[in-house]
């Protein structure tokens, strides 16, 4: 039988082992920390010089106008408080359902839909899980579907990119417990290896450190893409009835292998990659172009959540 290590060197390589993995799994963490610069608030303050109670008010009579059938009204209203900086995932999905009325009236106007659409992801982003705002959305994508087969064009199904669908299956905060865990399961794995004098416990330990430190490599490298995702790119949807894909110098880009279609459909959710002028680079699926800033419709983030 292999005789055990000294205690005290066991004692230092395990001490070394476990720094080391802490500083491995926090250092994402912290970078995060220094990047906010400060602790996010857990209620945002309203909008300057906006009062709650006029939010409020507001917020009530654009409920009452949309029970009321006023759609134009509530679209309004909604609207003024979306540009006071209010974010709540109620007032989103009110919006969503004034656009998606109003779509289905004479004075329907162009984009209605696409905003509509824009207004129930911006629901389900403040608020995961939404059944209301996912049936509502999923109704308003199939009136775009049927509109565009009414008017002769193929209806247009993208997926998202496989390393985005992959790190946006769990949220960040996910992926970095995962990460976490394995990281436990590693030390406990290391400390059966290194100090339990039983050669099947030691064997024991070896695999489950062996296991557990893939693991935690993957999900360190998950929480980092994740965060990597959240900090450079930004959701929207285009809520022009289509969003011709462009050059950084404004010229229509020619389909090609890497391009499969010249126009980013009504109520398409993209991201935002980044910003020049009038233009954004945006991702649509495996797609990179340029559109105007003009036909998109940024979502607000959980972060920016008001007081009601």
């Amino acid at each position: 039988m292999r005789p055990a290590l000294p205690f005290p060197s066991s004692l230092l390589r395990w001490c070394a082992c476990l720094l080391a993995l802490l500083g491995l799994w926090s250092a994402p963490r912290l970078a995060l920390a220094q990047d906010a610069g400060a602790p996010a608030l857990a209620s945002p303050p309203e909008a300057a010089g906006t009062p709650s109670s006029s939010n409020r008010e507001l917020f009530h009579s654009a409920a009452s106008a949309l029970g009321q059938g006023a759609f134009d009204k509530a679209i309004d209203e909604l609207e003024v408080l979306a540009d006071r900086g209010f974010v709540h995932p109620d007032a989103s999905f009110d919006r969503g359902v004034a656009y998606s009325r109003r779509a289905e009236t004479r004075q329907v106007q162009p984009g209605d839909y696409g905003r509509a659409a824009a207004a129930f992801q911006e629901c389900l982003r403040l608020r995961p899980g939404d059944v209301e705002a996912a049936r509502a959305l999923a109704a308003v994508e199939a009136q775009i579907t049927r509109r565009r087969s009414r008017e002769g064009r193929e209806p247009v199904v993208v997926n998202a990119s496989l390393s985005r669908a992959i790190v946006t299956l769990v949220s960040e905060d996910v992926w970095a417990l995962l990460a976490a865990l394995s990281a436990l399961i590693l030390s406990v794995g290391l400390g059966l290896r290194l100090w339990n004098p039983k050669p099947r416990a030691r064997f024991s330990g070896g695999v489950a450190a062996a296991v557990a430190g893939v693991a935690m490599l993957l999900f360190s490298v998950l929480t980092y893409a994740s965060r990597h995702f959240r900090i450079t790119t930004d959701p929207a949807v285009i809520v022009a009835t289509e969003a011709r894909l462009l050059d950084v110098q404004g010229r229509p880009l020619p389909k090609s292998d890497r391009i499969e279609l010249e126009a980013i459909p009504e109520g398409a959710l993209i991201w935002i990659l980044e910003r020049n002028g009038s233009l954004a680079h945006i991702e649509w699926g495996t797609t990179e172009g340029w559109v105007s800033i003009h036909q998109l419709q940024p979502l607000a983030s959980p972060d920016d959540i008001s007081t009601p």
